[in-house]
């Protein structure tokens, strides 16, 4: 299995995160709902963030870096003000 890669810069001031939790519904007959999150990581967090590049080094190994991935390999990266790393899938 392949060593996964780490992104270590940091973003600009005022990035967006948003929480939402993944949760799968049955519906029953008599209206009755049952619940459950659906995995062991069920509260999905989005992370906006926006990351100044001055040299064109950087730029070019961040191009590179997020094409690699492909909009869908995980990478790790701690988010500012969290107490650890997180695996993220950058899709756009």
């Amino acid at each position: 299995m392949a060593e996964i890669k780490t992104l270590h810069l940091v973003p600009r001031e005022g990035m967006q995160v948003s929480e939402k939790p993944s949760v799968a519904r049955v519906r029953f007959g008599d209206g009755y709902e049952q619940r459950r999150p659906t995995g062991l990581n069920a509260q999905l967090k989005t992370f906006q963030a926006v990351f100044r590049v001055t040299d064109e080094p950087t730029r070019r190994w961040l191009d590179e870096f997020l094409s690699w991935h492909g909009g869908y390999r995980a990478f790790l990266w701690r988010p500012p003000k969290h107490n650890r790393t997180v695996k993220v899938v950058c899709r756009e």
